[in-house]
């Protein structure tokens, strides 16, 4: 078991630098241009969810994994700026009024919060880009949550401990593979498998909750393609 932790790495990245570091990758397409973030919507409800905001198309946003998470999506002109959002799930109905930093990347999760009532979560990701190794993230995407952590299973040592609710922490990995499993207190994810990675891409594991006990799934990152 330390062999494997020692295989996954111990580096934590740093906060988003200057360069939108998730799109390096795509040298030859446009640029954004200046004054623009990257913003992506999260279902992290029961049921699909339609979402209308006034800065991105309309979305669609499934209950499998793949369709959760959308691309991050470059949205322009984003200072001093309220970007609003509007979606349902089911009959039920949210709206939030957003602000987000020039060169930011945001992920926006949708939930309902402890009354219920849909609304939605900004949370400030970090940007920072290793070609040798994967980038891993961790979303405690639980509104009712306080702590999470995430471990190897069964009883493995942490890999992230204490995340706060509707928040992330993020780190650099080796790309191995491993057996996972994500933690609430006594609420504990089925084990799901960490696999797949590729040295300098971007991952994210989120937790969310579900009928009798935590869901806890991995998806790869990915930019969209800015269309001037």
């Amino acid at each position: 078991m330390k062999h494997l932790l020692a295989a996954l790495g111990s580096g934590f990245l740093a906060v988003a630098g200057q360069a939108p570091a998730w799109a390096q990758g795509q040298v030859y397409d446009p640029v954004p241009p200046r004054g623009s973030a990257y913003v992506r919507l999260v279902n992290v409800l029961p049921g699909e969810v339609t979402a209308r905001p006034d800065f991105l198309p309309q979305q669609r946003l499934g209950t499998v994994p793949a369709q959760r998470v959308m691309a991050f999506t470059t949205v322009e002109n984003v200072a001093n700026r309220q970007l609003r959002l509007e979606f349902q799930e089911g009959a039920r109905r949210g709206q939030a009024t957003l602000r987000v930093e020039p060169g930011s990347f945001v992920t926006v999760l949708l939930h309902a919060g402890a009354n219920g009532a849909l609304t939605a979560t900004p949370v400030v990701d970090a940007a920072d880009f290793n070609r040798a190794r994967a980038r891993l993230a961790f979303y405690n995407a639980m509104a009712d949550c306080p702590s999470a952590n995430l471990s190897i299973n069964p009883s493995g040592p942490a890999l992230f401990e204490g995340v706060p609710s509707l928040a992330t922490r993020a780190r650099s990995v080796n790309p191995v593979a491993a057996e996972l499993r994500g933690q609430c207190g006594e609420r504990a994810s089925a084990p799901f498998a960490l696999e797949g990675l590729e040295a300098g891409g971007m991952y994210s594991i989120w937790m969310i909750s579900g009928a009798t006990a935590p869901t806890a799934f991995l998806t790869r990152d990915a930019t969209a393609v800015y269309r001037p």
